[in-house]
C-alpha cells in the first residue's frame, strides 16, 4: 500500500488535534506539487495562487470525509475538488464581468439615438417593464440582447467575446429573445 493512502487512513482514524495537524501537513507536502501543476495549467497565473489556496483549503476541510481505499481514488477525489473549485472561480469571474447597465442609462442611450418618431409613453412603459424583468430574471440575457441589438455586435463577435461557438451564440440570443417576448406577453 502506498504511503500516501496510509497517511490519509491514519488521519481519518486519529483523534488528537496535534497529530492530525502533523499528518495533514505531511499529506499536503505530498499532494501540493501535483495540484499546483493542475491549477496553474488551468487558470491564469494571477488567479492561480488564490485558486490553489481554495483547492487546498477544500481538501483540508473535507479530508475526514474521504471514504476511498486506494491512491487512485484519493487522487480522483482531490482532482474532483480542484475542478469544482476552479469551476466556482470561473463562474465568479464571469459573473463579475457581467454588470448590467442601469435602466436610466439605457433610456439615456435610447433617447440619444431616437429617430424622428419618439416612443409613445405606453410603449416606453412596456419596454421599461420588460427590461427590468429581463435584467432581474436573466442578467446574462439582458446583456446578450443589449450587445446584439443595441450595440450591434453580430453572432461571431459575441461568440468570440464569450468563448462560444457561432451557433451556440446564435441559439443563446434566440432563447434570450424568446424569454424577453414571453416576459412581455
Amino acid at each position: 500500500m502506498d504511503d500516501l493512502i496510509k497517511l490519509v487512513r491514519t488521519y481519518r482514524l486519529t483523534a488528537g488535534l496535534a497529530e492530525r495537524i502533523r499528518l495533514a501537513e505531511e499529506i499536503f507536502r505530498r499532494i501540493e506539487p501535483d495540484l499546483r501543476v493542475f491549477v496553474f495549467s488551468s487558470v491564469s497565473h494571477d488567479a492561480a495562487k488564490d485558486a490553489l489556496q481554495e483547492v487546498l483549503k477544500a481538501v483540508a476541510t473535507s479530508l475526514k470525509q474521504f471514504k476511498g481505499d486506494t491512491v487512485k481514488e484519493f487522487w480522483a477525489w482531490c482532482y474532483r475538488i480542484a475542478r469544482n473549485k476552479l469551476n466556482d472561480q470561473f463562474r465568479k469571474q464571469y459573473a463579475d464581468r457581467i454588470q448590467s447597465m442601469p435602466p436610466d442609462e439605457i433610456w439615456q442611450m435610447m433617447e440619444g439615438t431616437a429617430q424622428d418618431v419618439p416612443l409613445s409613453p405606453a410603449i416606453r412603459h412596456d419596454l421599461d417593464y420588460a427590461i427590468k424583468l429581463l435584467t432581474a430574471a436573466k442578467p446574462e440575457c439582458s446583456d446578450l440582447l443589449w450587445r446584439h441589438y443595441v450595440i450591434g455586435l453580430d453572432y461571431a463577435e459575441i461568440a468570440e467575446e464569450r468563448n462560444l461557438s457561432y451557433d451556440n451564440a446564435r441559439m443563446k440570443i434566440g432563447r434570450c429573445l424568446d424569454e424577453a417576448k414571453s416576459l412581455m406577453s
